[in-house]
């Protein structure tokens, strides 16, 4: 882990319930009983009525919904995707939680926590990201009617939530990172300065969540650390928009690769990424076609001419099943970038960042 000095501070501040109906009876002219009365065929005996998303973190606008999760002891049933509802101007979208439905997911969360390999893709399907976000609505919300959801767990649905979403995002960061160095050596500035530009913003959004912020997605990433992490927002202002045309872009790269070191404690050099990292094209080979060449690929039902140079580097790859960039052959990085920014290689990790290996939130960060 890298040495650590002068990190920031975050303030945890989460909205009471006065402040949170104040703001919708401003946008909207509706109260939370004329919310409950809306949502009472939904109840059974003793479930509780939890608040959640934007508006109840003190963001949104006009245009924000309201999510509404009921749950309690007597709840049989889960509702996939919300139930829509409108009241005047405000839409109140209602999921109905079934009474073991959070400790399942609290489970399967644990789960992939105490495993070795990434979060990207762990949950599946889009059922199972919805799941997601009802942890997070659940952990973050604002209990309006009956107690908050307590865990059968022995952390809070607020420390397992939060842990998901500073791996990934730290994941996420390492990738970004990663991918920026390359398309710097594959000369393709643009790609160089939004992947730099990912993994810069990854860290922050890892590092906010990790001090027990609630989730509030990308759009929100601006207001939160002027807000809550105001040591950040400078550092925000450096990524929250690409480089000028004529600008340094590899200057740009090695700021934000910095940074993300900086934040998180992991060193995401090149070389040190190359080394974790396994490109993999499936069944792409490599035929001649008279004096040229082609990568075919049967599953993708597609070919791809390359030149002498690039046949050269796709012949010189190392290992079965995928493929490391060796950090010192300039033809190899650039054809893996190629194939990747193409969509025809994917990334893959030899293993996830475990919460306990980053630095986000040690105790040296306040």
């Amino acid at each position: 882990m890298l040495p650590r000095q002068g990190l920031p501070t975050v303030r945890v501040r989460l909205s009471d319930r006065g402040a949170v109906e104040a703001r919708i009876a401003s946008y909207h002219g509706v109260s939370f009983p004329e919310v409950l009365a809306a949502v009472d065929y939904l109840r059974d005996p003793g479930d509780s009525v939890i608040a959640g998303g934007s508006l109840t973190l003190g963001l949104g606008n006009r245009l924000s919904d309201l999510d509404i999760v009921i749950s309690g002891p007597a709840s049989a049933e889960s509702s996939r995707v919300p139930l829509q509802h409108w009241l005047k101007s405000l839409r109140v979208d209602v999921w109905k939680l079934r009474a073991d439905a959070m400790d399942e997911l609290v489970g399967r969360a644990e789960a992939v926590l105490g495993g070795e390999g990434p979060v990207a893709g762990a949950f599946g399907d889009m059922f199972e990201e919805a799941d997601l976000k009802l942890l997070h609505r659940v952990a973050f919300g604002l209990p309006i009617e009956g107690p908050g959801i307590q865990p059968a767990a022995s952390r809070s649905y607020r420390a397992i939530a939060g842990d998901l979403l500073v791996r990934e995002y730290a994941e996420r960061m390492r990738e970004a990172a990663f991918v920026a160095q390359l398309a710097l050596a594959a000369a393709d500035p643009l790609g160089a300065a939004l992947s730099a530009r990912l993994a810069a913003l990854s860290s922050l959004h890892a590092t906010i969540y990790a001090h027990g912020l609630p989730f509030t997605g990308d759009k929100w990433l601006g207001e939160r650390v002027t807000t809550d992490a105001p040591e950040l927002a400078e550092r925000h202002a450096l990524y929250s928009v690409l480089p000028e045309p004529d600008a340094d872009v590899a200057a740009f790269v090695r700021s934000a690769v910095r940074a993300s070191e900086h934040l998180s404690g992991l060193e995401l050099s090149l070389a040190a990424l190359a080394a974790q990292g396994r490109f993999d094209a499936g069944d792409l080979e490599l035929y001649p076609a008279g004096t040229a060449r082609f990568l075919v690929s049967v599953d993708r039902d597609g070919l791809w001419e390359v030149t002498d140079a690039e046949a050269a580097a796709w012949n010189g790859r190392s290992g079965r099943g995928g493929w490391a960039c060796d950090p010192g052959r300039a033809a190899g990085l650039k054809l893996s970038y190629d194939l990747y920014a193409a969509g025809i290689a994917s990334l893959r990790w030899e293993r996830g960042l475990p919460v306990a290996e980053l630095a986000f939130a040690r105790e040296d960060i306040a």
